[in-house]
């Protein structure tokens, strides 16, 4: 019986065709239980998938290949893998680079071989980001916002596989217009199950279509720039976030009208229309201001709590499906929160997230500039995820002789998952210290010196007068 299900998995998948190319994909493994949770409850959809394998092979297996759909693999923001067995460590996850196979493939890779006849148990997450589509694409001004996802209820795999199941998440209360499938198929509560589904051959497609009502604004950031500026003189770092933010929901089919607006505010919640913004600053904050194209906006909200501080704001519009907003905001904190020295190393050690406040939005493209006191050298980064583009530049501020160093680290499709710390370390001697208010009493010296000077110069055109004998 084994040996017919291997034949019959290398029959029916010996070559996947991906992106009209061949790849030869090594029947190794045959999943005894797959089980695929899809949350549909904010703007990132995220799939987890729980993994029971078995090697069938007679050799040791280190690497399991799982596959994504050519159409969604580029709205991928976030890839992990990790051991669902005591201890839970994490596992690498690598695209395929074999020129046969195309996009869309990945591969799992264990720390330690997988002997033959032993099974493993690992999970998978994916956030997928611009999958939801609004249908309808315009809605009244009090209309509700519906949202359609479409997926494969059998998981997307090259192995054969015991057993599927698949359960999709969705917004509390949310009212379903439709959804399709095969057969057992159950909606319990704001759940809808598909499966199992036994005896699943390697590449089976079945689509599936729902069509559900979301609320709440679907947004999404298309630039975020944080600039960072570390003063050790001081001992301070100064936060700057420029935001262009765009609401990607459903556009109003008609005008805005601010007499309904302001008549109807006990159902915007059930409308799609964003009115504030909330963020979380560090309980030592300061000096924190708020400010867009136009100049200082005083709707804004700022209350201390013991472990964070909380900024409400409120733009000078409410924003409907379409709309754009842009503005800044930024605050002052002590640079020791964020700024340790390590006397083991003899370096410094900056702290911070590579973004904040991230929420249940996307953003399109981030751009974070740090900028470090001037006479940091030997900068080293560290970062948990990927990069698009890391840059080590120059940059010049009152009184500056020769720069200060820049870190530019730039990340398209960024999600929570990237909410998370990187390190920067650097040397600094302490003398540098003394390298701002020596250059700014040279100023000032070289000032007074000219001024003196100039005052005994002569600038008169006419002849001096002779001196009475």
């Amino acid at each position: 019986m084994r040996f017919s299900v291997v034949l019959l998995s290398i029959l029916v998948l010996g070559l996947i065709v991906d992106s009209g190319q061949a790849f030869l994909v090594d029947s190794a493994f045959r999943n005894t239980r797959l089980v695929r949770v899809i949350d549909l409850r904010g703007n990132v959809v995220h799939h987890d998938i729980g993994i029971r394998a078995r090697n069938i092979d007679s050799q040791p297996m280190n690497e399991y290949l799982f596959t994504v759909s050519s159409e969604t693999n580029e709205n991928i923001a976030d890839i992990k893998a990790s051991l669902l067995e005591e201890p839970r460590t994490a596992l690498t996850v690598e695209p395929v680079l074999e020129p046969t196979a195309g996009s869309g493939w990945y591969k799992v890779v264990f720390d330690k071989p997988i002997e033959p006849d032993t099974e493993i148990r690992f999970g998978i997450k994916i956030a997928y980001t611009h999958v939801l589509e609004n249908l309808p694409a315009s809605i009244k001004q009090l209309g509700r916002q519906y949202v359609y996802y479409s997926e494969n209820i059998y998981v997307d795999n090259p192995y054969f596989t015991d057993e599927i199941k698949t359960t999709l998440h969705l917004p509390a209360a949310s009212r379903v217009l439709s959804y399709t499938g095969g057969p057992q198929v159950e909606r319990i509560g704001d759940k809808i199950v598909y499966g199992p589904y036994l005896s699943v051959t390697p590449g089976s497609y079945n689509p599936f279509r729902i069509h559900y009502e979301y609320s709440k604004p679907l947004l999404t950031v298309t630039e975020l720039q944080r600039d960072i500026q570390v003063s050790h003189w001081a001992s301070n770092l100064a936060v700057e976030e420029h935001y262009k933010l765009e609401h990607s929901g459903a556009r109003l089919e008609e005008e805005f009208n601010r007499a309904m607006f302001q008549k109807t505010r006990m159902v915007h919640d059930q409308t799609n229309v964003l009115k504030t913004l909330t963020f979380e600053l560090p309980a030592a904050a300061r000096d924190v201001y708020y400010r867009d194209e136009i100049g200082n906006v005083s709707t804004s909200r700022l209350s201390y709590g013991p472990d964070k501080a909380t900024l409400q704001l409120f733009p000078r519009y409410p924003l409907y499906g379409g709309w754009i907003y842009t503005w800044f905001h930024g605050y002052n904190v002590d640079a020791s929160q964020f700024v340790r020295y390590s006397s083991k190393s003899g370096r410094y050690i900056l702290n911070l997230n590579f973004v904040e406040n991230v929420q249940d939005m996307v953003i399109d493209k981030a751009e974070l500039r740090v900028v470090l006191p001037e006479g940091a050298k030997n900068v080293q980064v560290e970062m948990p995820f990927g990069y698009d583009n890391l840059e080590h530049a120059v940059h010049y501020t009152n009184f500056d002789s020769t720069g200060r160093y820049v870190v530019v680290i730039q990340k398209h499709n960024v999600v929570r998952e990237h909410q998370q710390p990187i390190q920067i370390t650097y040397d600094y001697p302490s003398s540098r210290l003394l390298q701002k208010p020596l250059v700014a009493s040279a100023a000032i010296f070289i000032l007074f010196l000219a001024s003196i000077l100039f005052s005994r110069l002569s600038l008169s055109i006419e002849a001096p007068a002779k001196k009475s004998q």
